[in-house]
């Protein structure tokens, strides 16, 4: 088989495997060994841009780009690309089907590889206003059984909400509904008084709809309110700016991991790449541009750029 006939049977195998493939599964299907498997695959990510929507659980995090091909590393496909996912259903379509899984006479190997179809195939994108993905990565978690209807519910019907979170009881006006795919986790964002806050949802333990009402605020957007996070920290509006050199694919890397903001990407003279942004949200922020190491230099504002030699001071003194 050659390079470019086995690039398609990959694309395929990743396709069909929602749940994800290691490379050395890939490299087993298509009968080759893993050095092999490990050049296609960089093949295929340097046209991730123009053609193939590929992902692995390694990113969005602080990996360097190297550590994305190893063996042991799991590839997806990004199903908000809707010509390679045959199903989309929005949140509470999925949530009936899933529930119907239950009830089918069949082993649960097989309703495990179902469900998770079904969750790589539902659309969260434009339904409606007070759900909403932060970032662009398939969710992995997996949907709250019946955490998600409840709130949508109370959403839908201007219900404040009474949540036990944390061992501790919250009364609530219900906003919407977060997914970060960094961190793989699934948010509710809900309002007390007049301060909003985001509740993990693996941390709520018990969700119920009370009879009194409010109203929702005039114009809010998730998406809107989340912009300028960078991650679900808080903090004060900042312009930053930050340098990258073009190393191992550093931009394609950059490129993926701000496509879902409105940031400023420009080519310099020189060859670098000027990233221009708002963000909230520094510590977070601070991690990721340490991730791409010597690559990257921040430039604005000058107290981020102390805050990186007083992280990296930090680092060397556990070696001297």
């Amino acid at each position: 088989m050659d390079s470019i006939n086995r690039m398609g049977k990959i694309m395929a195998l990743i396709e069909i495997h929602p749940e994800g493939l290691s490379g050395s599964d890939l490299a087993d299907a298509c009968g080759v060994p893993w050095g092999t498997m490990k050049q296609d695959l960089k093949v295929l990510v340097s046209s991730i841009e123009t053609s193939f929507p590929l992902y692995t659980d390694h990113d969005e995090g602080n990996d360097a780009e190297e550590d994305l091909f190893q063996p042991e590393v799991k590839w997806f496909m990004a199903a908000a690309e809707k010509r390679y996912t045959p199903v989309h259903l929005n949140v509470r379509e999925a949530i009936g089907v899933l529930g119907t899984l239950d009830y089918l006479q069949e082993e649960n190997a097989l309703k495990e590889g179902l469900r998770q179809k079904i969750l790589s195939g539902f659309d969260l994108g434009e339904e409606e206003n007070y759900r909403y993905i932060k970032g662009e990565l398939t969710p992995l978690e997996p949907i709250q059984g019946k955490t998600f209807p409840l709130i949508e519910n109370a959403i839908r019907e201007t219900r404040r909400v009474r949540i036990l979170f944390n061992g501790r009881e919250v009364t609530a006006d219900p906003l919407g509904i977060v997914y970060y795919s960094r961190l793989r986790y699934w948010y509710l964002v809900a309002r007390q008084g007049e301060v909003i806050k985001t509740y993990h949802l693996n941390n709520i333990q018990e969700v119920n709809e009370t009879t009194e009402s409010f109203v929702y605020p005039d114009g809010f957007s998730l998406k809107d309110w989340f912009g300028p996070r960078w991650g679900m920290e808080y903090g004060d509006l900042l312009r930053v700016k930050v340098r990258f050199l073009d190393r191992s694919q550093t931009f394609a890397k950059v490129r993926k991991d701000v496509a879902h903001r409105n940031s400023k990407l420009t080519i310099l003279e020189d060859g670098s790449m000027l990233f221009q942004d708002e963000i909230i949200g520094v510590n977070e922020f601070i991690t990721w541009v340490l991730g791409f190491g010597s690559a990257a230099e921040i430039l604005e504002p000058m107290e981020l750029r102390q805050l990186i030699l007083k992280r990296i001071r930090e680092t060397l003194s556990n070696y001297v």
